[in-house]
């Protein structure tokens, strides 16, 4: 009985304890796993490839941003800061979807600013 209750206390700690609510996790489960081949899209190659050319316009569009305000004072500087950290928040989503759909959408569109 004794037992019981400590493996009973166990789970319920541990599922206090967890981000996700057990029911999530029981629906992900379910679905199966998220690498299965779609038989169609582009290959994990080109991806990759095409991830690499748009992080490195990023890159780009983040140094250019530095430089163009390095010398403004701080309050300027961390929404500066803030817009990169935006962008690249935006751009993280569109390669989850390439990822997710093994395709490349349409490129990444950085704001004119």
């Amino acid at each position: 009985m004794w037992t019981q209750r400590r493996v009973g206390a166990g789970l319920l700690t541990a599922a206090l304890l967890l981000p996700v609510p057990v029911s999530a996790m029981q629906q992900a489960f379910q679905r199966g796993s998220p690498r299965q081949a779609t038989g169609s899209g582009v290959t994990a190659r080109t991806l990759v490839l095409h991830q690499r050319e748009e992080r490195r316009e990023f890159n780009g569009f983040a140094r250019s941003l530095r430089a163009q305000f390095r010398r403004s004072n701080g309050v300027t500087r961390a929404s500066v800061e803030r817009v990169i950290k935006d962008v690249l928040l935006d751009l993280r989503a569109h390669w989850r979807l390439e990822t997710r759909t093994r395709t490349i959408a349409s490129p990444f569109d950085f704001p004119d600013l």
